[in-house]
């Protein structure tokens, strides 16, 4: 089958990188018919140079086309093309950026350390349901850590009266020890304004010390990390069942959080039938 192509298609295919192979006169004769065209269209009476002329116009092109669409891909350009100049620049941008343009790149980079420096404190135990508190009977009461606005009151805002109906949708109005330690992340200098707060982890070890819980439930990702200490997505740590001071403990979502994303809380349901169910540790 033959392909009749005239001029403009195959640049057309020349412009697409794509290479056309077809019948075409030797490479070497073409350039020599083009330099003879004009001489002798020179020598021939008007009459007949006219019809030459045209003919030597017409005829070099076509395999011309050829020759040029078959060595015309040139590996060179196509390896450049993906790298724009711009690209070749972008390693060494952010030292010569100026301040202003810096933040959108320089926000996760550089904030999140100062985030992650900042202490986190624990402030004193807060008996959830005042009447119905008892003296501690050990290995069964609840300890819930969830990260709060107002360290001094747990139940404030809607964060708080969410995590209300969470305790109570388990029944734990009527339960004689759960106990909310309130966590705040402070920055240096600032706790000095809420009395009360301990650092994190001597708090919360001598807590379990003292009331010997049977459970620990830990809500929020920033909180399980401090708490924890480790590093990974809320996914992985809700999957765990994890150990602290040899009283088990569970994650789970931040109040805060359910707010935001209502489609959370099944997930959430669940993690406080998990810790529900789960047994007292053996001493």
């Amino acid at each position: 089958m033959a392909l009749n192509l005239d001029a403009r298609q195959r640049a057309m295919l020349q412009d697409m990188g794509i290479t056309f192979w077809g019948p075409s006169a030797p490479p070497a004769a073409v350039p020599a018919v083009a330099a003879a065209a004009p001489a002798e269209a020179s020598a021939l009476p008007a009459a007949v140079a006219t019809p030459a002329a045209s003919a030597a116009e017409a005829a070099p092109q076509p395999p011309t086309a050829v020759i040029a669409t078959a060595t015309a891909p040139d590996p060179q350009p196509e390896r450049a093309a993906p790298i724009p100049p711009a690209m070749d620049a972008a390693p060494t941008a952010p030292q010569a950026a100026s301040a202003d343009a810096a933040p959108a790149h320089a926000t996760p980079v550089y904030r999140a350390p100062a985030a992650a420096s900042a202490p986190w404190f624990m402030a004193p135990l807060v008996h959830a349901y005042a009447e119905s508190a008892a003296p501690d009977a050990p290995d069964a009461g609840w300890l819930v850590l969830v990260e709060c606005a107002d360290p001094a009151d747990p139940w404030a805002g809607d964060a708080g009266a969410l995590l209300n109906n969470m305790l109570r949708a388990l029944r734990l109005q009527q339960h004689p020890q759960v106990r909310i330690a309130p966590l705040t992340r402070q920055t240096p200098g600032s706790a000095a304004g809420h009395p009360g707060l301990e650092p994190l982890a001597p708090a919360l070890q001598a807590a379990l010390a003292t009331h010997r819980p049977a459970r620990v439930l830990v809500l929020g990702l920033h909180a399980a990390r401090a708490v924890l200490q480790r590093s990974e997505a809320l996914g992985p740590l809700r999957a765990e069942l994890h150990q602290l001071h040899g009283v088990p403990a569970v994650v789970s979502y931040d109040p805060a959080y359910l707010l935001r994303a209502p489609h959370a809380k099944p997930g959430a349901w669940a993690d406080l039938c998990r810790a529900h169910a789960l047994q007292p540790p053996t001493h």
